[in-house]
């Protein structure tokens, strides 16, 4: 039976993010296409809201922009994730490592964060610039909504990534199927992301905090019971 003691899970885990982030930024430049993608969703939202030279973007249409490019980056993120092992037959090798399915499943998932978030510290300096908004001292309270909201995108990504590897059209199926699962992410990202842009302090944003991390306690309870069966199919 595979050993699934708590060091030795997090060390597996930990050196299979690594290998994934290696293997990203060796290949330069599907990063290059991702951050493209975002620096130029919100540069065409800034021109479309804002105009040359005017004012501040409105909070709510800011936080919806924010959040639905980053939702359609963590789509370029994850249709690589587990889809690269299964089209190269890696996946077989990682099956023969003595850690548990679940250690995979959340390596592939601090790579998913991790991706997200550098993705975020590029794209959330443009927003600020871009789209006039102004933070003030509320710029950490904003990045901590976007570390739990990349968090939640790479729990459920990392998931349905691993469950359509095997279909024919893994990466259309990956998006349909990632929409509806990543709803209770997005929804109150975006309205913790409005009241920020609007003024409130974390204080005022700790319900919706809490519905992501209930969403995260729900999600991973989820995975344990199920993610082994969907990497041995």
């Amino acid at each position: 039976m595979k050993n699934i003691r708590s060091g030795e899970f997090q060390r597996a885990a930990l050196r299979i993010a690594e290998k994934d982030l290696r293997t990203e930024f060796r290949r330069s430049y599907e990063i290059l296409s991702i951050l493209s993608f975002s620096v130029g969703s919100i540069l065409i939202c800034s021109f479309a809201w804002s105009g040359s030279g005017g004012g501040a973007t409105d909070p709510e249409v800011a936080g919806a922009a924010l959040w639905v490019i980053l939702f359609f980056s963590s789509i370029l993120v994850f249709t690589t994730s587990f889809t690269r092992e299964a089209d190269r037959g890696t996946l077989g090798g990682l099956k023969t490592l003595p850690c548990s399915s679940l250690a995979i499943l959340f390596g592939k998932i601090i790579y998913g964060t991790a991706l997200l978030f550098f993705v975020e510290c590029v794209l959330i300096p443009f927003s600020i610039i871009f789209l006039n908004l102004e933070l003030g001292g509320r710029f950490p309270a904003l990045l901590l909504v976007c570390f739990l909201g990349a968090i939640g995108l790479a729990f459920a990504g990392s998931f349905v990534s691993g469950l359509v590897m095997f279909s024919e059209g893994k990466t259309l199926l990956l998006s349909f199927l990632l929409i509806p699962i990543c709803m209770p992410v997005l929804i109150p990202s975006v309205m913790a992301t409005k009241k920020i842009i609007s003024g409130s302090g974390i204080a005022e944003v700790m319900p919706e905090l809490r519905l992501l991390i209930a969403f995260l306690f729900l999600i991973t309870a989820i995975m344990v019971l199920t993610f082994e069966f969907v990497l041995e199919e």
